[in-house]
């Protein structure tokens, strides 16, 4: 049994260290495993204070956040926006 990384329960902010960890085990992708750093935050922030009665499910607002990032070693931008259930916390 592995102790399998999950992504954090608060959004990333810039320069946060992070690895791509993609959440769909069919998804296949050239950036799995990735190190990079955080150089933009994407959030949906339409509804900014939800109703609890119509919108009770806490986690939607990390699933509306969507990271840019730069990969670690070369320095470049990945050409790839990332949802937040797809990366992982990394101290590399």
């Amino acid at each position: 049994m592995t102790d399998t990384p999950t992504p954090p329960e608060e959004p990333y902010d810039v320069g946060d260290r992070v690895r791509v960890r993609l959440a769909d085990e069919d998804a296949e992708s050239p950036f799995e495993e990735t190190v990079g750093r955080v150089v933009h935050v994407f959030a949906d922030d339409s509804d900014p204070d939800p109703d609890p009665e119509t919108d009770p499910d806490p986690d939607r607002e990390l699933a509306r956040a969507a990271y840019r990032l730069e990969d670690a070693e070369s320095g470049e931008t990945l050409p790839v926006v990332f949802r937040h259930r797809d990366l992982v916390s990394t101290d590399e």
